[in-house]
């Protein structure tokens, strides 16, 4: 089940949810030095222009979550990770948009190696696709890790590299186009239960 929306038209527990669900993937289990607001994960990107997405399990529980915002107003590659551009101006076009915030879930085998993306943040990224189809959107910038890159490459994905990866205190990282393809990639898509227009 994936739910769509801007975080004004998100019931507040649920907007509470998807912030303490980043706050566990990203600060918790990845370490990374993010701000917090009210003790959980939220930045100056979460903001009115920024549309959310998330996938909850049969029992309502938060499995991924994404979050999209266009590139002609602030976002997190023009001005976080302008090095990860190689020299090349940000996007500003109402037909690119910036995917942050993706909390991935990954299937492993028992040592522990990485196979594949998981079947939640499949159903997730082909939302996201799908938004972008009913919007207008041609193709969406990612600031993503190279083990990442690679399990998109593998699942089918038209994923390319907008410049060199480069090494921040989160790791190795690299910023990504992901083109916007007429169809879903992997099978069919499941319907959003909610979904905004964001016309």
């Amino acid at each position: 089940m994936v739910t769509v929306g801007f975080s004004r038209e998100l019931a507040p527990e649920v907007v509470r949810l998807l912030h303490e669900f980043r706050h566990e993937i990203f600060v918790r289990r990845l370490g990374w030095q993010l701000p917090l607001v009210d003790g959980v994960e939220r930045d100056q990107y979460d903001n009115d222009a920024a549309v959310y997405f998330l996938a909850r399990d049969l029992g309502d529980n938060i499995t991924a979550c994404a979050r999209l915002l266009p590139t002609t107003v602030p976002y997190m590659l023009s001005e976080v990770f302008p090095e990860l551009l190689g020299g090349q101006p940000a996007p500003n076009d109402a037909a690119v948009w910036e995917l942050s915030r993706f909390a991935t879930s990954v299937r492993k085998t028992g040592e522990g190696r990485v196979l594949s993306l998981s079947q939640p943040t499949l159903d997730l990224l082909e939302a996201v696709l799908d938004y972008g189809r009913q919007h207008g959107i041609k193709r969406f910038a990612l600031v993503t890790s190279i083990g990442i890159e690679r399990l998109v490459l593998r699942a089918g994905y038209d994923v390319h590299r907008i410049g060199p990866p480069s090494r921040t205190a989160e790791g190795l990282v690299v910023a990504l186009y992901i083109e916007v393809p007429a169809a879903p990639i992997n099978g069919v898509l499941p319907r959003p239960t909610t979904i905004a227009d964001a016309h």
